[in-house]
């Protein structure tokens, strides 16, 4: 009866789950086998998506609880999943890696729900929560033959000490944390206008909810260009490349402040996908590259955990400010803010190449 009411519900539980379970989920990646650990993730989430099979229609009452357990089993297993990439992968082709991963969660992005659509639209939720589920089963059939070195053992400090080890090493580089934070507020300001301002406008200016689905796709499809041309591109200051791409995502805010027609915003929404995958592969390889292998984990959810903790806010934000300004006014703050983050983030030599100053004197 409450669509909205229950979006958000489902989103809220999700990102409250990730916040309080994904410390202690990069604390696990960093002590057990990180391989066994993304295993053991996906297999429940088989569990949990086979109980929905069970029983009448989910009320929004069990979907709620549903996806507040997938969110703590994200939590535990996404830091897992980042660190694992250098575990399997020589250090040379770590940017390669990320590429491919980004390639194929874009794919997933863009033809994961529109199967879903289909599926429920065409048969039933039963048979949507059926292929969920195979879908997992098949995924963790793929990983039971892989193999890859146990993770090294370390002496054991109190927990207290041990769950803030990705946090002190951030803190301690100042560029790791300098652009974790700013990240974190760009993403949120995007955040905001995409999930709050552009269906609104879109559906308001062309009389037709068709061109925000046709946004979003557009931007995946740019994203999934720009991987597999950031795969192979060697730059001497990732950071540079990375948030002069990065900036160009501002176009997001630019097609919303100017809805011309249907084809200027996908238009630049495809520009904004464009922009995204530089930033996305250097800053993941810079991470698992600079992050100590004992911690590596930790400091890979530490970045996650910020960005969504971040993100809320922003979509809490868009709407009573944009009320409240008037939507031109309050997006076009949000271009100049988003800029002028990207333009402070390059004043910091470390930032510009990702590595530390000591790094940067011994080239």
């Amino acid at each position: 009866e409450k669509p909205a009411l229950a979006i958000s519900l489902l989103l809220s539980s999700q990102i409250v789950a990730y916040l309080i379970f994904a410390p202690i989920g990069g604390l696990l990646a960093d002590r057990f086998s990180r391989l066994r650990l993304v295993r053991v993730s996906l297999f429940i989430r088989f569990l949990v998506a086979l109980q929905l099979l069970v029983g009448p229609t989910p009320e929004v009452s069990r979907l709620t609880i549903t996806v507040f357990i997938m969110g703590m089993i994200d939590a535990g297993s996404s830091g897992a999943g980042s660190a694992l990439l250098p575990d399997i992968v020589e250090a040379n082709g770590l940017q390669a890696a990320n590429a491919l991963r980004a390639v194929t969660g874009r794919v997933a992005s863009i033809s994961g729900p529109g199967i879903a659509i289909f599926l429920v639209s065409t048969t039933s939720a039963t048979v949507g929560f059926s292929v969920t589920a195979a879908g997992m089963l098949i995924a963790l059939s793929a990983l039971i033959r892989m193999k890859v070195a146990s993770t090294k053992t370390y002496e054991r400090e109190r927990f207290r000490t041990e769950i803030l080890a990705g946090y002190r090493f951030v803190k301690q580089t100042k560029w790791m944390m300098t652009v974790m934070v700013i990240l974190a507020l760009q993403t949120s300001i995007l955040f905001g206008a995409e999930m709050v301002l552009l269906p609104i406008i879109s559906t308001r200016e062309f009389d037709t909810a068709r061109v925000f689905p046709l946004a979003i796709m557009s931007l995946s499809l740019g994203s999934l260009m720009s991987a597999v041309f950031a795969a192979k591109l060697r730059a001497k200051q990732p950071g540079l490349i990375a948030f002069a791409s990065w900036s160009f995502l501002v176009f997001l805010i630019i097609a919303l402040i100017f809805p011309i027609s249907p084809a200027f915003l996908i238009i630049c929404y495809l520009v904004g996908g464009l922009a995204t995958e530089p930033m996305g592969i250097f800053w993941q390889t810079a991470l698992q590259r600079s992050a100590p292998e004992e911690s590596r984990a930790r400091v890979m959810s530490f970045e996650s955990m910020l960005s969504k903790a971040l993100m809320p806010i922003g979509v809490g934000l868009a709407g009573p400010l944009s009320q409240l300004l008037g939507e031109k006014i309050y997006l076009s703050i949000c271009a100049l803010v988003f800029l002028l983050l990207s333009g402070f983030a390059l004043l910091t030599p470390s930032v510009r190449s990702f590595t530390s100053s000591k790094s940067l004197r011994a080239d």
